[in-house]
Parts: structure tokens; C-alpha cells; sequence
């Protein structure tokens, strides 16, 4: 007959402190786990507010470039989800060129246009500022 502390007796199942080590590294692991998910989540909505901001930039851009007559103008509003937006048109001065009056003789003139969209992600403003440059014929040359 075999008895307990008989080495030929095999253990079945697990000791209470195993267990309760496993459990406790399953719980560590999971909590690791679930904190990155979360993270991650927070992440994807910032990159998701980043991209549509950039898209109603373009879009404003766009609408600029369109224009037909040209002047320096500044303009606001706002999208139906909360986003911002503010253009600005203004005569380009090219500062790197001393004398100025070169460009009086010249038949086009240079804008600058930019766009400012901005919204709330939590308690921070955040902002997305696209610039170009576009080039029109002078009014008094047409």
C-alpha cells in the first residue's frame, strides 16, 4: 500500500498558492492589456479628429484657390461637428527681394492663403493650419 509521502504517489491539480500566483499574474497581464487597447483607442480618435480636420482644410483651400477676384480678406465659421474654421487671404510680399518696386511693372501678383480648422480633443485646443501660394493676373491688366 502506498501512503502520502510515498515519492511513487503522483500530485493531481495544483496547490491553493498556485493558483492564487497564477490568478494574480493572469490579473497583472490583463490590466497591461486592456490599458494598451484603451490607449490605443484614444489614439485612433485623436488620428481620426486630426484627419477630418486636415480634410475640411483642403477643403477650405480649395475653395480659395477658386476664387475668382482676389483681395485681402479674412474670413470664419464652422462645421455642423464642432470644427472650426478661419481663412485668410493677403497680398505675398517677397521679403527676400530688396527693392519692392520690381514687382510694381509685373502683370500677376501673389496671394497667400491659409486656413486655420481647430476643435476640442478633452480640455485642449488643437489645430490644423495649411498654407499656399497662388499666383492672378493684376486687375489693371485685364
Amino acid at each position: 500500500m502506498m501512503t502520502r509521502g510515498d515519492p511513487r504517489v503522483s500530485q493531481l491539480g495544483f496547490t491553493l498558492l498556485e493558483v492564487l500566483v497564477a490568478m494574480m499574474i493572469l490579473g497583472v497581464a490583463l490590466g497591461a492589456i486592456l490599458q494598451q487597447f484603451a490607449l490605443a483607442s484614444r489614439a485612433g480618435a485623436a488620428s481620426a479628429d486630426a484627419t477630418r480636420a486636415t480634410v475640411y482644410a483642403r477643403e477650405k483651400i480649395e475653395e480659395l484657390k477658386m476664387l475668382e477676384e482676389f483681395s485681402e480678406t479674412t474670413a470664419h465659421g464652422s462645421f455642423d461637428d464642432g470644427f472650426e474654421w478661419e481663412t485668410n487671404v493677403q497680398l505675398y510680399s517677397y521679403d527676400e527681394v530688396e527693392e519692392q518696386s520690381v514687382f510694381d511693372d509685373m502683370r500677376y501678383e501673389t496671394y497667400l492663403l491659409s486656413v486655420v480648422v481647430t476643435w476640442r480633443y478633452g480640455s485642449r485646443s488643437k489645430q490644423v493650419e495649411l498654407e499656399t501660394l497662388k499666383t492672378v493676373r493684376k486687375k489693371e491688366w485685364d
